[in-house]
């Protein structure tokens, strides 16, 4: 009875219309929800008549529209934030205390935070004390709790992480670093994406391969102490772009020690549009991950505002700290900048030529200008690039490096008020007043290490060379003068 009623219903429906006359040729924008039963297949049947039948012909268009509207009630998401914390080293109890200072921030659903979190043994027993690696979704912690984790566990297939067993990546593995962006990227697509590196650093990466001791000693990127290996810049590179596509993070930040070089910079020039950390040695608190979080969320969340919002942040917290510093380059600034930068050491080199000039623009670097290093424990030692150009400017004119550099520069800011720009490697510092006579190999152009970063291949007139061919650093560290 029921079916009968409907289709005489649906009948008299069909002669209203056919009476009505109705211009369906109308350019009026219709939306129909898609549980209605008249969607434009219906109303081609019903408009072509009987007459049509057995005609292969092409559907008639009533020129309508049909459009579901989106729900708009649903924010766009804005943000994508990859953290990646390698903590399985002696960082663990300070990744755990930045967990809980992100949780405690109040943001909306237009920022997506991501944690991917490698724990250690023997630091830190909260939490259940579990030791594997864990990828989180950020969550807002109401009870505020300074201890305990309370995000959301994720499962993903990308890294084979489930929250049903433990499991152990090697966060050092460029690969780890591939699965991270690619699952974030599509389960959380965003108009923007960051990728924060949280744990030790040496920049570009400053030791040789044959490491002793990789916890106490130089240590470098995404230090894993479970497999004792860690990750080169150019491994990072690669890695940032295989996992992002054909896109680029809008963003990359690092708060590691020694987090913004010249050859870091270049390396991921073409992998996002800024690069913030500082130069120098970072407190092992790292970001005030409370109110970096807090002002970006209240921001109009624009790239500028990221930057801001972690720079004003860290300035706040490190105040007081005379070594502190904090800088931020535009990525694409930087091959300008390496190539002139090239060109001026190798004019510089081609002056010295005599033990007495050569010792004496050796000063320079080790002790005339600002610098930055560790002195408890072996590292690189850097020399902020801005400082060293004004203090070999009375030697060769530097002032078109020193112009790109202000052009690449986005933010530079030191507790001291000394000059700060972004560091350029001169040598290990062994320990304290001991510099290593000779340069990591990963740092000599002509070597064979097959990880060589492209700034050591793309800025021969700086760094050490194989055939010794008369860089800066070749006269100022192998060149034996008479």
């Amino acid at each position: 009875m029921k079916r009968i009623m409907k289709i005489l219903i649906y009948s008299v429906f069909v002669l209203l219309l056919l009476s009505c006359g109705t211009d369906f040729s109308s350019e009026a924008v219709v939306a129909i929800p898609v549980t209605a039963s008249y969607t434009e297949e219906s109303a081609s049947e019903t408009d072509s008549g009987a007459e049509n039948a057995g005609y292969d012909e092409e559907p008639y268009d009533d020129g309508v529209n049909y459009e579901v509207l989106e729900d708009e009630t649903i924010p766009a998401r804005e943000w994508t934030i990859m953290l990646y914390m390698a903590a399985d080293n002696n960082l663990e109890g300070a990744a755990i205390t930045d967990f809980n200072e992100l949780e405690n921030a109040d943001f909306d659903e237009s920022v997506t935070v991501l944690i991917l979190l490698d724990r250690a043994e023997n630091y830190d027993a909260t939490n259940g004390d579990w030791q594997d690696t864990r990828l989180f979704k950020l969550c807002h912690d109401d009870n505020k709790n300074k201890a305990m984790i309370v995000s959301e566990n994720l499962d993903c297939e990308q890294l084979g992480l489930s929250r049903e067993s433990l499991t152990e990546l090697d966060m050092a593995n460029p690969q780890t670093m591939v699965g991270f962006i690619e699952y974030s990227r599509s389960s959380f697509p965003a108009e923007n994406y960051a990728l924060l590196i949280w744990g030790h650093g040496t920049g570009w990466r400053g030791a040789d391969t044959a490491l002793t001791d990789i916890q106490n000693s130089c240590r470098a990127f995404a230090v894993d102490g479970t497999s004792s290996t860690y990750m080169t810049i150019s491994q990072l590179s690669s890695a940032i772009s295989e996992g992002m596509g054909d896109e680029k993070l809008s963003v990359l930040a690092f708060d590691t020690c020694f987090g913004l070089c010249l050859e870091s910079a270049y390396e991921f020039s073409d992998c996002a549009d800024y690069m913030l950390g500082t130069p120098s040695i970072v407190p092992e608190s790292g970001w005030n991950y409370t109110g970096f979080l807090n002002q970006f969320a209240q921001s109009d969340k624009s790239p500028s505002s990221f930057i801001a919002s972690a720079a004003e942040n860290f300035c706040e917290s490190y105040k007081n700290y005379a070594y502190a510093a904090f800088s931020c380059v535009d990525l694409k600034k930087i091959p300008a900048l390496v190539d002139s930068f090239s060109d001026y050491a190798s004019g510089l080199a081609s002056e010295i030529c005599s033990r007495q000039e050569r010792d004496e623009i050796f000063s320079l670097f080790e002790s005339e200008c600002v610098s930055y290093c560790s002195p408890l424990y072996p590292t690189d030692f850097y020399v902020d690039l801005a400082d060293i150009l004004l203090v070999l400017d009375s030697h060769k004119a530097s002032g078109a490096v020193l112009d790109l550099l202000s052009q690449a520069l986005v933010f530079d800011w030191s507790a001291s008020g000394a000059t700060a720009s972004i560091g350029l490697f001169f040598c290990v510092y062994k320990s304290a007043g001991v510099i290593s006579s000779s340069h990591p190999s990963l740092y000599v152009n002509g070597s064979r290490e097959t990880s060589l970063s492209r700034f050591v291949k793309d800025c021969p007139g700086y760094v050490p060379t194989l055939s010794l061919s008369g860089s800066l650093l070749d006269k100022l560290f192998y060149e034996a003068f008479q």
